[in-house]
């Protein structure tokens, strides 16, 4: 039987603490605190999560062709996974929309669902589930021959993001598209196929370029083409997240023995929950509440979506445990 490695959950906890700190905090504060070296990453992170994961399945497996992932099985799972509880955010948000903002666009409301709904970080949805059907794609394509397939999609990645700039593609489409995180989730593929040969030196050399690439774009106003959107947010940044995300799986010793590490590993599994609330939070719920300074301020923000999420992961999985059991 597989061991779970809470590590990852602790990750992805951290993670989706730093998604809420970005909606919360203003710019200044979060370029003051350093935020381009690590909360800004989270999406970056999350993406190679799903390419890592989703290779680490693919080769237990042992399969070979997509066929045999993009089946029935497959496809109902991650629909589970993600659309379901989007949809019931979703819903809320167009019923809100409907009545409270009065907004009776009929045809608007309902394309709302294909670009995330509404709120801070909505582009997610649409871009989550482009990776989810990508990540079989380039496990094939990696799975031979996997770093040098994985340096021809670094630049292959590279030249996709370009074209989207020769084409004058707006900011509105390419923030739902999964161009700027094709890399992302290759690294994450690569990562569980060559995860028992990769040495810290190889991966040095790279994750240092990286975070130069990083410093340069957000403090030193460098914009060669692909940073017209997303700042850092491209190929050329992930090395060093892959990088922050191995010392994690090395370093960090959750045993979910602590009521702590038990905590942080809950968050982790409820992490798409609690985005889901976040940004439900921001959009909605944040406008009703008085205006409130800092530590409080803070603390409200963070409790608030954590704790709704968590509520919302049991729900679903209540509500997932119906569905299959009435499916039987």
């Amino acid at each position: 039987m597989t061991v779970r490695n809470y590590n990852i959950d602790f990750i992805k906890a951290l993670a989706i603490i730093s998604v809420i700190l970005i909606h919360g905090l203003s710019n200044d504060t979060l370029y003051a605190i350093l935020a381009p070296y690590y909360i800004w990453q989270t999406v970056p992170v999350f993406m190679i999560l799903l390419g890592y994961n989703s290779a680490n399945s693919f080769t237990k497996r042992g399969y070979e062709r997509l066929s045999e992932i993009y089946n029935q099985q497959y496809l109902l799972k991650k629909a589970k996974r993600i659309l379901l509880p989007f949809t019931l955010i979703w819903f809320a948000q167009i019923l809100i929309q409907f009545f409270y903002f009065d907004k009776t666009n009929i045809v608007d409301l309902l394309t709302s669902f294909f670009v995330g709904g509404y709120g801070p970080g909505s582009y997610f949805i649409p871009v989550i589930v482009q990776a989810t059907l990508l990540a079989p794609i380039l496990y094939l394509i990696l799975k031979k021959q996997p770093t040098k397939m994985m340096i021809i999609l670094f630049f292959v990645s590279i030249l996709i993001d370009l074209a989207t700039y020769w084409l004058d593609i707006s900011g509105s489409l390419y923030r739902l598209l999964i161009i700027r995180h094709i890399f992302s989730v290759t690294l994450g593929v690569w990562f569980s196929l060559v995860k028992t040969r990769i040495t810290f030196n190889w991966l040095l050399l790279p994750a240092a370029l990286s975070f130069g690439y990083i410093t340069a774009v957000h403090y030193f106003n460098y914009e060669l083409v692909i940073e017209e959107y997303w700042h850092s947010q491209h190929a050329p940044a992930y090395f060093y997240v892959l990088l922050l995300i191995i010392l994690g799986m090395k370093f960090f010793n959750i045993k979910k023995e602590s009521v702590l590490e038990k905590s942080f590993i809950l968050i982790g599994e409820a992490s798409f929950h609690i985005f889901l609330t976040q940004m439900f939070y921001f959009w909605f719920i944040s406008r009703w509440l008085p205006d409130l300074n800092g530590i409080v301020y803070i603390m409200l923000f963070l409790t608030v979506p954590i704790l709704s999420g968590i509520g919302f992961y049991y729900l679903d999985n209540y509500l997932n445990r119906k569905l299959s059991d009435a499916t039987k």
